[in-house]
């Protein structure tokens, strides 16, 4: 019978899950815990248009052997239903959370192949009415009737996406992303699928389709049958009046975008009712599709599902789907510059219903400068070089069929070059950036940044400073922005050149701060010495610098003596002091456009310390 066949001939399951496993993040390999539901899936039942309920709906996991074996072109029997006892009357859209506490039976488990390890199982999520009462799904004999009725599946006839749990009792190379025990696959077309997380949504439409039937018909189709089996209905061909129903829906704030398209026997309709909730939408002959704007979108989405319906004459088709939740953009914050072409750190919360993200970065009039999709809620994008203002666009995406609802969040962003300053502002900033030798803090390179930010002389708290792209927060006790930064585990550092970069109200100044070459530090022994004694040093010419620092303190930051000079040694006289001073030594370098943006020394410090006595 090639009516049931249908289904599962255009792609191999296996395949699909090497293809989808290819590109996954590896996963622990751990068995789950004993103490509870092995796995739990979860999603939302909704029902079509003119869907007629005969009793409660009830859930159940169904396991097919065969879609794991070597010929996946046939469904086999059924084989260890899982049921679950939830029962659902009415209110639809409804959410569900269904259980599954014990792995598939012995004989729903196949040797796997593709390179696989061990035995696997394929399994569909099923709603169905309980037509004789006894609390399960019953399967048809091939000579026998439905008894009980198959009202939606997680792997639907014609509607990707399609959703398979796939169980394995054996651990699989960590490079598939495939874990020992329950995963879930997303099938989007023939050729892709990809594992999605075990709380991904899984969408299951209630209708009146006899070949849900099938799902449980223990006859096994492989085209040789002439009378169709478990009483199903016998191949028809299309009903050429069906309507077919296309959405593209934008969710911005509390406002939403809807434009959709109805189609009959493959020609455009033009004249047909369509609702968005209960809203008319409106046919723009311009755009050729339905259109309907709403300020408040609260009006037609409950629960995070919005309800589709277009009606022609006694044609017509519906859908429930999901609206992805509302998220938030956590980096970057407002307001944000770059350098062009600069790489940028992008991160978002998690968006309930989202199977994937959309992020770009928008110039001009829509000109993408990057583009990029990803299942994570974060990522490094690089945008074309560009000099201007620009929008971090990110949308929450959800797929059903032809069906697309987009969740989106925008930051505004500009890009400027460094060593400048918006023309007319009179942002400054004054300050220093400091780096250590490596062998301070036991072998680890410090840095540390201090900055005054002005805005026509007057210092400000209110402006956003980035080095490098870390955060330099106001810190009230010192005056001024200030951070330290330290590599640890044998890290790069920020390297000899940081980009300190200032954004307030708009205006943004930006410096590129050089340290200058290293040196070698020689300090006059001993490192004990009588109070009143004198202490020399020398050094290394440091390339780029355009003197030396010395202090000598208690602290590291409190000098008792310090000096500066344009020569390669010094000698501190006559140092009545009693007790350890530590000695900070700094070749410092002013970085150009200084007269314009500010001042600021740029220092490359080494640290010494010597003990006076009585």
């Amino acid at each position: 019978m090639t009516t049931a066949r249908r289904s599962f001939r255009s792609f191999s399951l296996l395949a699909l899950l090497s293809l989808s496993a290819c590109d996954s993040k590896p996963e622990d390999t751990d068995p789950p815990p004993s103490n509870g539901p092995a796995a739990t899936l979860r999603g939302q039942l909704t029902m079509e248009p003119d869907t007629e309920l005969n009793g409660p709906v009830r859930l159940a996991l169904a396991w097919y052997p065969t879609l794991l074996a070597g010929d996946t072109g046939t469904l086999m029997q059924p084989t260890g239903i899982v049921t679950e006892d939830l029962a659902f009357s009415g209110g639809f859209p409804a959410s569900y959370t269904f259980d599954v506490r014990t792995p598939p039976p012995a004989d729903a488990l196949v040797e796997l192949g593709e390179g696989m390890k061990g035995k696997g199982a394929a399994g569909i999520l099923l709603a169905y009415n309980d037509g004789n009462g006894n609390g399960t799904l019953d399967t048809i004999p091939a000579d026998g009737a439905p008894v009980d009725h198959v009202l939606g599946a997680s792997l639907a006839w014609t509607r990707p996406p399609a959703f398979m749990v796939i169980y394995l009792d054996s651990a699989q190379a960590p490079a598939t992303g495939l874990k020992q025990g329950f995963n879930l696959m997303r099938i989007n077309s023939n050729l892709s699928s990809e594992l999605v997380p075990l709380d991904t949504s899984i969408p299951l439409s209630l209708h009146d389709d006899p070949m849900l039937d099938a799902f449980v018909c223990e006859a096994a189709w492989d085209g040789n049958t002439e009378q169709v089996p478990c009483g199903l209905p016998g191949h028809e061909a299309p009903d050429e009046d069906t309507l077919e129903l296309f959405a593209d829906a934008v969710f911005k704030g509390n406002a939403a975008d809807f434009s959709l398209a109805v189609s009959q026997d493959g020609a455009s309709v033009k004249d047909a009712q369509v609702t968005v909730g209960d809203l008319v939408a409106a046919y723009d002959a311009e755009r050729g599709r339905y259109i309907l704007h709403l300020d408040e979108a609260s009006t037609v989405v409950e629960s995070g599902l919005v309800t589709l319906v277009a009606r022609r004459g006694d044609a017509a088709v519906g859908r429930t789907v999901v609206v992805p939740s509302d998220f938030q953009v956590t980096w970057p914050t407002v307001p944000m510059s770059y350098s062009p072409g600069a790489p940028m750190q992008v991160a978002w919360t998690k968006s309930q219903g989202a199977t994937r993200y959309s992020v770009r970065v928008i110039a001009g009039e829509g000109y993408a400068l990057a583009s990029t999709g990803t299942q994570k809620t974060s990522l490094s994008v690089t945008p074309e070089a560009y000099e201007g203002t620009a929008t971090l666009r990110i949308e929450a995406i959800n797929v059903n069929d032809r069906l697309m609802m987009r969740r989106v969040r925008e930051v505004p962003l500009s890009f400027t070059a460094c060593d400048t300053v918006t023309p007319g502002s009179g942002l400054t900033v004054e300050g220093y950036f400091m780096q250590l030798a490596p062998d301070f803090l036991g072998g680890e390179e410090s840095s540390e940044v201090h900055a005054d930010v002005k805005d026509d002389g007057v210092s400000v708290t209110d402006a956003k400073v980035l080095l490098s792209g870390w955060d330099v927060p106001y810190v009230r006790e010192v005056g001024a922005f200030h951070n330290g930064f330290y590599t640890l585990g044998g890290g790069t550092g920020l390297g000899d050149t940081v980009e300190l970069r200032v954004m307030r109200q708009g205006e943004v100044l930006c410096r590129t701060l050089t340290l200058p070459g290293d040196f070698a530090l020689h300090l006059d022994a001993p490192v004990r010495r009588p109070t009143g004694s004198s202490w020399s040093m020398d050094w290394t010419r440091a390339q780029g610098a355009v003197q030396y620092e010395l202090w000598l303190g208690k602290s590291f930051n409190e000098p008792v003596y310090s000096a500066s000079t344009n020569e390669l040694e010094y000698t501190f006289e006559n140092i009545d002091f009693v007790g350890e001073l530590d000695l900070r030594f700094s070749a410092v370098a002013h970085p150009a456009h200084n007269d314009t943006l500010g001042w600021m020394d740029v220092k490359r410090t080494r640290i010494g310390s010597a003990t006076f006595t009585q």
